[in-house]
Protein backbone atom coordinates (compact mmCIF):
# COMPACT_ATOMS: atom_id res chain seq x y z
CA UNK A 1 0.00 0.00 0.00
CA UNK A 2 0.92 3.58 -0.31
CA UNK A 3 1.96 6.09 2.15
CA UNK A 4 2.84 9.81 2.98
CA UNK A 5 4.18 11.62 5.73
CA UNK A 6 3.13 14.40 7.30
CA UNK A 7 2.76 16.45 10.69
CA UNK A 8 -0.19 17.44 12.90
CA UNK A 9 -0.76 18.36 16.27
CA UNK A 10 -1.30 15.83 19.41
CA UNK A 11 -4.77 16.58 20.17
CA UNK A 12 -7.50 18.05 17.91
CA UNK A 13 -11.21 19.37 19.15
CA UNK A 14 -13.93 21.39 17.48
CA UNK A 15 -15.45 23.67 20.41
CA UNK A 16 -19.45 23.00 20.06
CA UNK A 17 -22.58 24.47 21.67
CA UNK A 18 -23.45 22.60 24.72
CA UNK A 19 -26.44 20.07 24.40
CA UNK A 20 -29.73 20.92 25.85
CA UNK A 21 -30.61 17.40 26.72
CA UNK A 22 -27.27 16.36 28.66
CA UNK A 23 -27.02 12.93 29.78
CA UNK A 24 -24.95 11.30 32.08
CA UNK A 25 -23.44 7.93 30.93
CA UNK A 26 -22.05 5.22 33.57
CA UNK A 27 -18.54 3.19 32.66
CA UNK A 28 -17.97 0.38 35.71
CA UNK A 29 -14.69 -0.72 36.44
CA UNK A 30 -14.44 -4.10 37.19
CA UNK A 31 -12.25 -7.18 36.26
CA UNK A 32 -9.49 -5.03 35.49
CA UNK A 33 -11.64 -3.63 32.63
CA UNK A 34 -13.61 -0.63 32.11
CA UNK A 35 -17.13 -1.48 30.69
CA UNK A 36 -17.97 -0.50 27.82
CA UNK A 37 -14.47 -0.14 26.53
CA UNK A 38 -16.24 2.60 23.57
CA UNK A 39 -18.74 4.98 25.00
CA UNK A 40 -20.29 7.25 22.21
CA UNK A 41 -21.71 10.39 23.68
CA UNK A 42 -23.09 14.16 22.85
CA UNK A 43 -21.35 17.04 23.37
CA UNK A 44 -22.35 18.11 27.02
CA UNK A 45 -22.94 14.79 28.51
CA UNK A 46 -21.01 13.58 31.29
CA UNK A 47 -19.43 10.22 32.13
CA UNK A 48 -19.37 8.60 35.68
CA UNK A 49 -17.15 5.84 36.08
CA UNK A 50 -17.05 3.58 39.07
CA UNK A 51 -14.45 1.34 40.80
CA UNK A 52 -16.55 -2.00 41.27
CA UNK A 53 -13.23 -3.69 40.95
CA UNK A 54 -11.13 -5.41 44.23
CA UNK A 55 -8.33 -3.02 43.69
CA UNK A 56 -7.73 0.55 43.42
CA UNK A 57 -7.31 2.42 39.47
CA UNK A 58 -7.30 6.10 37.64
CA UNK A 59 -9.44 7.05 34.99
CA UNK A 60 -6.33 9.04 33.00
CA UNK A 61 -6.76 10.55 29.24
CA UNK A 62 -3.92 10.15 27.38
CA UNK A 63 -4.00 13.54 26.24
CA UNK A 64 -4.32 15.39 29.50
CA UNK A 65 -8.09 16.04 29.51
CA UNK A 66 -9.22 14.33 32.93
CA UNK A 67 -7.59 12.46 35.35
CA UNK A 68 -9.72 10.73 38.37
CA UNK A 69 -6.54 10.53 40.91
CA UNK A 70 -6.40 7.87 42.93
CA UNK A 71 -10.03 5.72 42.61
CA UNK A 72 -10.30 3.99 45.65
CA UNK A 73 -12.58 0.79 45.77
CA UNK A 74 -15.91 1.61 45.74
CA UNK A 75 -15.35 5.23 44.71
CA UNK A 76 -17.02 6.71 41.46
CA UNK A 77 -15.22 9.81 39.14
CA UNK A 78 -17.24 12.12 36.79
CA UNK A 79 -16.06 14.45 33.95
CA UNK A 80 -17.94 16.53 31.74
CA UNK A 81 -17.60 16.80 28.11
CA UNK A 82 -18.53 20.11 26.15
CA UNK A 83 -16.25 19.26 22.74
CA UNK A 84 -16.42 17.15 19.74
CA UNK A 85 -13.49 14.58 19.72
CA UNK A 86 -11.80 11.26 20.70
CA UNK A 87 -11.10 10.74 23.97
CA UNK A 88 -8.69 7.84 24.77
CA UNK A 89 -7.68 6.95 28.66
CA UNK A 90 -6.09 4.27 30.78
CA UNK A 91 -5.73 3.40 34.18
CA UNK A 92 -1.88 4.09 35.33
CA UNK A 93 -1.73 1.29 37.96
CA UNK A 94 -2.62 -0.94 35.53
CA UNK A 95 -1.46 -0.01 31.75
CA UNK A 96 -3.60 -3.30 29.70
CA UNK A 97 -6.88 -0.87 30.96
CA UNK A 98 -7.99 1.13 28.05
CA UNK A 99 -10.81 2.67 26.57
CA UNK A 100 -12.22 5.30 24.63
CA UNK A 101 -15.36 7.93 25.13
CA UNK A 102 -16.34 9.55 21.04
CA UNK A 103 -18.04 12.88 22.00
CA UNK A 104 -19.81 13.35 18.28
CA UNK A 105 -22.93 15.51 17.22
CA UNK A 106 -25.56 14.16 16.04
CA UNK A 107 -28.29 14.54 13.09
CA UNK A 108 -25.79 15.35 10.27
CA UNK A 109 -23.84 17.70 12.49
CA UNK A 110 -20.93 15.58 12.97
CA UNK A 111 -17.95 17.92 11.79
CA UNK A 112 -15.56 14.88 11.34
CA UNK A 113 -17.14 12.56 8.46
CA UNK A 114 -16.71 9.66 6.06
CA UNK A 115 -18.58 10.79 3.00
CA UNK A 116 -18.93 7.87 0.15
CA UNK A 117 -17.82 9.31 -3.45
CA UNK A 118 -19.64 8.51 -6.91
CA UNK A 119 -17.28 5.90 -8.19
CA UNK A 120 -17.42 4.70 -11.61
CA UNK A 121 -17.00 1.08 -10.65
CA UNK A 122 -18.21 -1.81 -8.70
CA UNK A 123 -15.29 -3.94 -9.14
CA UNK A 124 -12.60 -4.43 -5.77
CA UNK A 125 -10.31 -1.21 -5.22
CA UNK A 126 -6.92 -2.16 -3.67
CA UNK A 127 -4.83 1.21 -3.47
CA UNK A 128 -5.18 4.78 -3.50
CA UNK A 129 -2.80 7.35 -3.50
CA UNK A 130 -3.00 11.23 -3.28
CA UNK A 131 -0.43 13.90 -4.07
CA UNK A 132 -2.67 16.79 -2.56
CA UNK A 133 -5.87 17.55 -1.46
CA UNK A 134 -7.17 17.50 -5.08
CA UNK A 135 -4.44 14.63 -6.90
CA UNK A 136 -5.25 11.15 -6.54
CA UNK A 137 -5.48 7.70 -8.37
CA UNK A 138 -6.91 4.77 -7.29
CA UNK A 139 -5.67 0.85 -8.31
CA UNK A 140 -8.64 -1.42 -8.97
CA UNK A 141 -9.59 -4.40 -10.85
CA UNK A 142 -10.76 -2.29 -14.53
CA UNK A 143 -7.81 0.32 -14.19
CA UNK A 144 -6.64 2.94 -12.54
CA UNK A 145 -9.74 5.93 -11.34
CA UNK A 146 -7.82 9.13 -11.31
CA UNK A 147 -9.07 12.73 -9.74
CA UNK A 148 -8.09 16.11 -9.96
CA UNK A 149 -10.97 17.75 -7.64
CA UNK A 150 -10.75 15.59 -4.59
CA UNK A 151 -12.84 12.66 -5.48
CA UNK A 152 -15.96 14.51 -6.72
CA UNK A 153 -15.75 12.79 -10.03
CA UNK A 154 -13.11 10.26 -11.22
CA UNK A 155 -11.78 9.13 -14.74
CA UNK A 156 -11.46 5.69 -15.30
CA UNK A 157 -8.07 4.52 -17.53
CA UNK A 158 -8.60 0.41 -18.16
CA UNK A 159 -5.65 -1.41 -18.24
CA UNK A 160 -5.32 -5.02 -19.52
CA UNK A 161 -5.05 -6.90 -15.99
CA UNK A 162 -6.14 -6.16 -12.68
CA UNK A 163 -3.95 -4.26 -10.36
CA UNK A 164 -3.14 -3.91 -7.25
CA UNK A 165 -1.01 -1.07 -6.34
CA UNK A 166 0.20 2.55 -7.86
CA UNK A 167 2.40 4.92 -6.93
CA UNK A 168 3.37 8.80 -8.47
CA UNK A 169 6.23 10.97 -7.56
CA UNK A 170 4.50 14.02 -9.13
CA UNK A 171 1.42 15.36 -10.95
CA UNK A 172 2.77 13.26 -14.01
CA UNK A 173 4.62 10.47 -13.55
CA UNK A 174 3.70 7.40 -11.91
CA UNK A 175 3.41 3.59 -12.09
CA UNK A 176 1.11 0.63 -11.57
CA UNK A 177 1.68 -2.95 -11.62
CA UNK A 178 -0.69 -6.45 -11.07
CA UNK A 179 -1.51 -9.69 -12.08
CA UNK A 180 0.53 -11.43 -14.67
CA UNK A 181 3.61 -9.53 -13.82
CA UNK A 182 2.31 -6.36 -14.86
CA UNK A 183 3.76 -2.87 -14.40
CA UNK A 184 3.34 -0.08 -16.62
CA UNK A 185 4.22 3.56 -16.63
CA UNK A 186 2.37 7.35 -17.03
CA UNK A 187 3.69 10.57 -17.70
CA UNK A 188 0.87 12.38 -18.20
CA UNK A 189 -0.92 11.54 -14.54
CA UNK A 190 -2.38 8.81 -15.26
CA UNK A 191 -4.46 9.72 -18.52
CA UNK A 192 -2.61 6.85 -20.82
CA UNK A 193 -0.39 3.70 -19.47
CA UNK A 194 2.57 2.82 -21.25
CA UNK A 195 3.52 -1.36 -20.48
CA UNK A 196 6.68 -1.97 -19.00
CA UNK A 197 8.19 -5.60 -19.34
CA UNK A 198 8.85 -7.04 -15.45
CA UNK A 199 9.79 -10.63 -16.30
CA UNK A 200 7.95 -11.55 -13.35
CA UNK A 201 6.27 -14.42 -13.60
CA UNK A 202 3.27 -14.21 -11.12
CA UNK A 203 0.73 -11.14 -9.51
CA UNK A 204 3.00 -8.56 -8.51
CA UNK A 205 1.41 -6.77 -5.21
CA UNK A 206 2.99 -3.63 -4.62
CA UNK A 207 5.25 -0.91 -5.97
CA UNK A 208 7.25 1.79 -4.80
CA UNK A 209 9.49 4.24 -6.72
CA UNK A 210 12.32 6.73 -4.48
CA UNK A 211 12.09 8.75 -7.80
CA UNK A 212 12.03 8.77 -11.01
CA UNK A 213 14.44 6.08 -11.68
CA UNK A 214 14.85 3.84 -8.51
CA UNK A 215 11.82 1.85 -7.63
CA UNK A 216 11.08 -1.59 -6.44
CA UNK A 217 8.06 -4.11 -6.93
CA UNK A 218 7.22 -7.38 -5.09
CA UNK A 219 4.51 -10.18 -5.54
CA UNK A 220 4.13 -13.63 -4.95
CA UNK A 221 6.58 -16.55 -4.05
CA UNK A 222 8.79 -14.38 -3.01
CA UNK A 223 9.08 -12.04 -6.17
CA UNK A 224 11.36 -9.20 -5.72
CA UNK A 225 12.26 -6.78 -8.82
CA UNK A 226 14.29 -3.39 -8.90
CA UNK A 227 15.00 -0.93 -11.37
CA UNK A 228 17.63 1.82 -11.66
CA UNK A 229 16.61 3.60 -14.90
CA UNK A 230 12.36 4.12 -14.26
CA UNK A 231 11.26 0.98 -15.68
CA UNK A 232 13.03 0.09 -18.88
CA UNK A 233 14.77 -2.85 -17.32
CA UNK A 234 13.69 -4.72 -14.10
CA UNK A 235 16.23 -7.21 -12.42
CA UNK A 236 15.64 -9.44 -9.49
CA UNK A 237 16.97 -9.29 -6.27
CA UNK A 238 17.48 -11.92 -3.93
CA UNK A 239 16.06 -12.13 -0.71
CA UNK A 240 15.27 -14.52 2.45
CA UNK A 241 11.64 -14.92 1.14
CA UNK A 242 9.66 -18.18 -0.02
CA UNK A 243 6.04 -16.95 -0.10
CA UNK A 244 4.13 -13.52 -0.68
CA UNK A 245 5.82 -10.46 -0.34
CA UNK A 246 3.03 -8.13 -0.11
CA UNK A 247 4.08 -4.39 0.77
CA UNK A 248 6.86 -2.33 0.37
CA UNK A 249 8.11 1.05 1.71
CA UNK A 250 11.73 2.99 0.59
CA UNK A 251 12.64 5.91 2.73
CA UNK A 252 15.61 6.48 0.06
CA UNK A 253 17.41 4.72 -2.50
CA UNK A 254 19.26 2.78 0.05
CA UNK A 255 17.06 1.95 3.10
CA UNK A 256 13.06 0.29 3.24
CA UNK A 257 11.18 -2.50 4.61
CA UNK A 258 9.28 -5.47 2.65
CA UNK A 259 6.54 -6.96 4.64
CA UNK A 260 4.77 -10.66 3.53
CA UNK A 261 3.97 -13.65 4.47
CA UNK A 262 4.78 -15.68 7.78
CA UNK A 263 5.03 -13.03 9.05
CA UNK A 264 8.23 -11.39 7.22
CA UNK A 265 9.77 -7.90 7.63
CA UNK A 266 13.04 -7.84 5.98
CA UNK A 267 15.15 -4.70 5.55
CA UNK A 268 17.46 -3.31 3.35
CA UNK A 269 20.33 -0.52 4.06
CA UNK A 270 22.05 -1.05 0.28
CA UNK A 271 19.32 -0.59 -2.32
CA UNK A 272 18.28 -4.14 -1.93
CA UNK A 273 21.49 -5.92 -2.40
CA UNK A 274 20.78 -7.18 0.89
CA UNK A 275 17.31 -8.06 2.32
CA UNK A 276 17.54 -9.14 6.04
CA UNK A 277 15.06 -11.01 7.61
CA UNK A 278 14.20 -9.06 11.34
CA UNK A 279 10.81 -10.31 12.05
CA UNK A 280 9.16 -13.80 11.33
CA UNK A 281 5.69 -14.96 13.04
CA UNK A 282 5.54 -18.67 11.34
CA UNK A 283 1.90 -19.62 10.82
CA UNK A 284 0.61 -20.00 7.83
CA UNK A 285 -1.29 -17.27 5.49
CA UNK A 286 -3.35 -16.02 8.44
CA UNK A 287 -0.01 -14.57 9.89
CA UNK A 288 0.58 -12.68 6.63
CA UNK A 289 1.51 -9.31 6.55
CA UNK A 290 -0.47 -6.88 3.88
CA UNK A 291 0.89 -3.35 4.92
CA UNK A 292 3.59 -1.40 6.03
CA UNK A 293 4.92 2.32 6.71
CA UNK A 294 7.56 4.13 7.74
CA UNK A 295 7.96 7.59 9.17
CA UNK A 296 11.56 7.88 9.57
CA UNK A 297 14.36 5.56 9.49
CA UNK A 298 13.41 4.53 13.54
CA UNK A 299 9.67 4.77 13.28
CA UNK A 300 7.58 1.89 10.99
CA UNK A 301 4.59 -0.24 11.47
CA UNK A 302 3.12 -3.28 10.21
CA UNK A 303 -0.14 -4.54 9.94
CA UNK A 304 -2.03 -8.30 8.89
CA UNK A 305 -3.69 -11.28 9.79
CA UNK A 306 -5.33 -11.74 12.74
CA UNK A 307 -5.69 -8.01 13.59
CA UNK A 308 -1.59 -7.93 14.07
CA UNK A 309 -0.27 -4.50 14.27
CA UNK A 310 3.57 -4.25 15.18
CA UNK A 311 5.64 -1.49 15.67
CA UNK A 312 9.41 -0.56 15.86
CA UNK A 313 11.22 2.31 17.57
CA UNK A 314 14.85 1.71 16.34
CA UNK A 315 14.71 0.53 13.24
CA UNK A 316 13.63 -2.72 13.54
CA UNK A 317 16.30 -3.94 15.87
CA UNK A 318 13.06 -4.58 18.05
CA UNK A 319 9.27 -4.99 16.52
CA UNK A 320 6.54 -4.78 19.47
CA UNK A 321 3.13 -5.95 18.80
CA UNK A 322 0.56 -3.45 19.46
CA UNK A 323 -3.63 -4.31 20.55
CA UNK A 324 -5.90 -3.40 17.54
CA UNK A 325 -8.91 -4.52 19.34
CA UNK A 326 -9.62 -7.36 16.72
CA UNK A 327 -8.81 -10.97 14.97
CA UNK A 328 -9.65 -9.71 11.56
CA UNK A 329 -7.64 -9.15 8.70
CA UNK A 330 -6.02 -5.50 9.04
CA UNK A 331 -5.54 -4.00 4.53
CA UNK A 332 -4.14 -1.10 5.51
CA UNK A 333 -2.05 1.12 8.46
CA UNK A 334 -1.23 4.87 7.71
CA UNK A 335 -0.30 7.33 10.28
CA UNK A 336 0.11 11.27 9.92
CA UNK A 337 2.13 11.63 12.62
CA UNK A 338 3.16 9.41 15.38
CA UNK A 339 -0.16 10.96 17.31
CA UNK A 340 -2.88 10.14 14.57
CA UNK A 341 -2.96 6.85 12.80
CA UNK A 342 -5.39 4.73 10.76
CA UNK A 343 -6.06 1.07 10.51
CA UNK A 344 -8.93 -0.87 8.03
CA UNK A 345 -9.09 -4.47 7.03
CA UNK A 346 -11.97 -6.76 6.71
CA UNK A 347 -15.27 -6.70 7.72
CA UNK A 348 -15.66 -2.96 7.97
CA UNK A 349 -12.91 -2.74 10.82
CA UNK A 350 -11.80 0.76 11.51
CA UNK A 351 -9.73 2.37 14.15
CA UNK A 352 -7.71 5.07 14.83
CA UNK A 353 -4.63 5.80 17.08
CA UNK A 354 -2.55 7.93 19.08
CA UNK A 355 0.74 7.42 21.07
CA UNK A 356 2.67 5.81 18.25
CA UNK A 357 -0.41 3.35 18.48
CA UNK A 358 -0.38 2.40 22.07
CA UNK A 359 -4.12 3.08 22.10
CA UNK A 360 -5.88 1.69 18.85
CA UNK A 361 -9.56 2.98 19.15
CA UNK A 362 -12.18 1.34 17.11
CA UNK A 363 -14.26 3.56 15.01
CA UNK A 364 -17.91 3.52 13.77
CA UNK A 365 -17.52 2.36 9.94
CA UNK A 366 -19.23 4.42 7.17
CA UNK A 367 -20.23 0.89 6.07
CA UNK A 368 -19.66 -2.56 6.59
CA UNK A 369 -17.27 -4.35 3.79
CA UNK A 370 -14.00 -4.98 3.35
CA UNK A 371 -11.18 -1.40 3.04
CA UNK A 372 -8.72 -2.42 1.02
CA UNK A 373 -6.52 0.91 1.25
CA UNK A 374 -6.48 4.27 3.41
CA UNK A 375 -4.59 7.40 2.47
CA UNK A 376 -4.23 10.69 4.58
CA UNK A 377 -3.07 13.84 2.84
CA UNK A 378 -2.98 15.53 6.29
CA UNK A 379 -5.05 14.87 9.46
CA UNK A 380 -8.42 16.31 8.46
CA UNK A 381 -8.09 14.70 4.74
CA UNK A 382 -8.53 11.08 3.70
CA UNK A 383 -9.33 8.91 1.37
CA UNK A 384 -10.41 4.74 1.68
CA UNK A 385 -11.21 2.06 -0.67
CA UNK A 386 -13.45 -1.04 -0.64
CA UNK A 387 -13.44 -4.73 -1.98
CA UNK A 388 -16.03 -3.30 -4.17
CA UNK A 389 -15.90 -0.27 -5.31
CA UNK A 390 -16.96 2.71 -3.31
CA UNK A 391 -14.87 5.12 -2.53
CA UNK A 392 -14.89 7.37 0.99
CA UNK A 393 -13.58 10.46 1.95
CA UNK A 394 -12.77 11.70 5.61
CA UNK A 395 -13.32 15.43 6.00
CA UNK A 396 -13.42 17.08 9.24
CA UNK A 397 -14.39 20.60 10.48
CA UNK A 398 -12.29 23.47 12.15
CA UNK A 399 -9.49 22.33 14.28
CA UNK A 400 -8.47 24.27 17.73
CA UNK A 401 -5.56 22.45 19.06
CA UNK A 402 -5.70 22.17 22.99
CA UNK A 403 -2.58 21.58 24.98
CA UNK A 404 -2.98 20.62 28.85
CA UNK A 405 -1.08 22.66 31.22
CA UNK A 406 -0.61 25.78 29.07
CA UNK A 407 1.20 28.79 29.81
CA UNK A 408 0.03 32.41 28.93
CA UNK A 409 1.62 35.49 29.90
CA UNK A 410 3.81 33.98 32.48
CA UNK A 411 0.72 33.05 34.75
CA UNK A 412 1.50 29.99 36.95
CA UNK A 413 -0.83 27.02 36.44
CA UNK A 414 -1.48 23.25 38.20
CA UNK A 415 1.44 21.40 36.27
CA UNK A 416 3.11 18.13 37.44
CA UNK A 417 6.13 17.93 35.38
CA UNK A 418 8.16 14.07 34.56
CA UNK A 419 10.38 13.18 37.23
CA UNK A 420 14.43 13.36 36.33
CA UNK A 421 16.46 10.98 36.15
CA UNK A 422 13.71 8.92 35.08
CA UNK A 423 14.80 5.68 35.50
CA UNK A 424 15.82 6.43 38.44
CA UNK A 425 18.33 4.71 41.47
CA UNK A 426 17.69 5.70 44.39
CA UNK A 427 16.70 9.45 44.41
CA UNK A 428 14.92 11.54 41.58
CA UNK A 429 13.56 14.90 41.26
CA UNK A 430 9.70 15.69 41.52
CA UNK A 431 9.02 19.36 39.95
CA UNK A 432 5.57 21.15 39.89
CA UNK A 433 3.48 24.51 39.69
CA UNK A 434 0.46 25.67 41.88
CA UNK A 435 -1.69 27.92 40.97
CA UNK A 436 -3.37 28.20 44.32
CA UNK A 437 -2.30 28.40 47.49
CA UNK A 438 -3.67 25.87 50.19
CA UNK A 439 -3.46 22.11 51.50
CA UNK A 440 -1.46 20.27 48.63
CA UNK A 441 -0.38 16.17 48.67
CA UNK A 442 2.10 14.96 46.74
CA UNK A 443 2.06 10.52 47.25
CA UNK A 444 3.82 7.53 45.92
CA UNK A 445 2.06 4.63 44.59
CA UNK A 446 3.28 1.12 43.70
CA UNK A 447 2.19 -0.54 40.47
CA UNK A 448 -0.81 -2.25 43.00
CA UNK A 449 -2.49 1.47 44.08
CA UNK A 450 -0.87 1.27 47.80
CA UNK A 451 0.23 4.16 49.15
CA UNK A 452 4.14 3.74 50.33
CA UNK A 453 5.11 7.46 50.72
CA UNK A 454 3.90 11.18 50.65
CA UNK A 455 6.30 13.65 50.90
CA UNK A 456 3.99 16.69 50.68
CA UNK A 457 1.26 16.68 52.96
CA UNK A 458 0.77 20.20 53.95
CA UNK A 459 -0.27 23.79 53.23
CA UNK A 460 2.17 25.01 50.14
CA UNK A 461 2.21 28.23 48.54
CA UNK A 462 0.95 29.39 44.69
CA UNK A 463 4.36 28.96 42.49
CA UNK A 464 7.01 26.44 41.13
CA UNK A 465 7.93 23.91 43.85
CA UNK A 466 10.66 20.96 43.91
CA UNK A 467 10.64 17.44 46.25
CA UNK A 468 13.63 14.99 46.24
CA UNK A 469 12.36 11.62 46.98
CA UNK A 470 14.62 8.51 47.68
CA UNK A 471 13.53 5.35 46.98
CA UNK A 472 16.66 3.35 48.60
CA UNK A 473 14.56 0.88 50.37
CA UNK A 474 12.01 0.12 47.92
CA UNK A 475 12.32 -2.84 45.78
CA UNK A 476 13.00 -1.84 41.18
CA UNK A 477 9.70 -1.64 39.74
CA UNK A 478 7.26 1.18 38.52
CA UNK A 479 5.71 3.84 40.67
CA UNK A 480 3.14 6.33 40.11
CA UNK A 481 3.24 9.95 41.97
CA UNK A 482 0.20 12.04 42.33
CA UNK A 483 -0.32 16.09 43.22
CA UNK A 484 -3.60 17.15 44.83
CA UNK A 485 -4.17 20.44 45.40
CA UNK A 486 -7.39 22.81 45.23
CA UNK A 487 -9.39 20.22 43.10
CA UNK A 488 -6.50 19.61 40.67
CA UNK A 489 -5.05 16.34 40.70
CA UNK A 490 -2.30 14.56 38.26
CA UNK A 491 -0.31 11.31 38.10
CA UNK A 492 2.39 10.55 36.49
CA UNK A 493 4.61 7.40 36.28
CA UNK A 494 8.32 6.60 37.40
CA UNK A 495 10.36 3.02 37.16
CA UNK A 496 13.07 2.26 39.57
CA UNK A 497 16.01 0.61 38.33
CA UNK A 498 18.27 -0.59 40.99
Amino acid sequence: MRFKLHCTVLFTAVWLSTSAFAATHNVSINNFAFAPATQNIQPGDSVRWTNNDTAPHTVTATNGAFDSGFLAVGASFSHGFAQAGTFAYVCLFHSNMTAVINVRTSGGGDTTTWTELTSPTSLPLNDVRFLDANTGWIAGNQGVLRTTNGGDSWQLAGTPEDLEAVFFISATEGWVCGNDGYIAHSTNGGQSWTPQTSGAPDKLRDIWFTDSQNGWACGKDGILIHTTNGGTTWNPQGSPAQDDLRGIHMLDSQRGWIIGSDGLIMYTSNGGNDWGTQLSVPGGEEDEFEAVMARDENTAWAAGGQGRIYHTTNGGETWTPQTSGTTVVLMDIFFTNPDNGWVCGAGGFLASAMDNGDMWSTQEPPVISTFNAIYFVNDTLGFMVTGDGRIFRYETGEIISSTPHEHQHGVTVFELKDNYPNPFNPATTIEFSLNTSGYTTLTIFDILGQQIAQPVNGNLSSGAHRVEFSATELPSGAYFYQLANAGHVDTRKMVLLK
